[in-house]
């Protein structure tokens, strides 16, 4: 393993920023180590456990909620999160859904060990996403969801004269801007 004068491996070491030609543009190299470093190390867990929570927790004596076992009910302190499908992106375009997590130390596991490169937050069902093939479907519901919008910058590309895909610099950001301003007004 090659080692700079720092300690740090090279394989580890941040990407330069590559600018690119028209409109200051720029692109990181994607790099799993620092992904991983970051699940482990910085990744907000207890935050969004709350947050996605609603801040709605159960007690133990109280709980008469739709988990499917004792064990469950035991180690689940919230069947908001635990309810919630996610969804990962890995390595390759490799899609794993119907994921679920009890608590934020078991997602900060999964998180970890399996370094998605995206994640997706799901619904919220009737119960747990990662039993939906052992109930029937018409019983596997939804029963909450945030409403998202999401604005794709390929949407503009017909319009840009700089850059197209997801990559985006300050002139394309105008597109963004102008899409959250009429979105904020129709919604208003």
């Amino acid at each position: 393993m090659d080692v700079d004068e720092q300690g740090m491996p090279e394989k580890m070491k941040p990407a330069p920023l590559k600018s690119g030609a028209a409109g200051g543009s720029f692109e990181l190299d994607f790099n799993v180590d620092l992904l991983k470093i970051y699940y482990d190390k910085a990744f907000p867990y207890d935050l969004m456990y709350k947050w996605l929570s609603y801040f709605k927790f159960r007690d133990a004596a109280n709980s008469h909620g739709q988990l499917q076992s004792l064990k469950d009910s035991e180690e689940c302190k919230s069947e908001q999160f635990y309810n919630r499908e996610f969804s990962f992106t890995l390595e390759n375009d490799v899609y794993c859904r119907y994921l679920c997590f009890k608590s934020p130390e078991e997602f900060k596991e999964t998180l970890v060990s399996r370094t998605p490169h995206k994640i997706d937050i799901g619904a919220i069902f009737n119960i747990p996403p990662k039993n939906h093939l052992s109930a029937e479907k018409k019983v596997f519901i939804p029963v909450e969801k945030e409403m998202v919008f999401d604005i794709d910058m390929t949407d503009y590309d017909n319009v840009r004269t700089c850059c197209e895909g997801a990559k985006v610099c300050a002139k394309c950001w105008s597109y963004m801007a102008c899409a959250t301003h009429i979105l904020n007004e129709v919604l208003t």
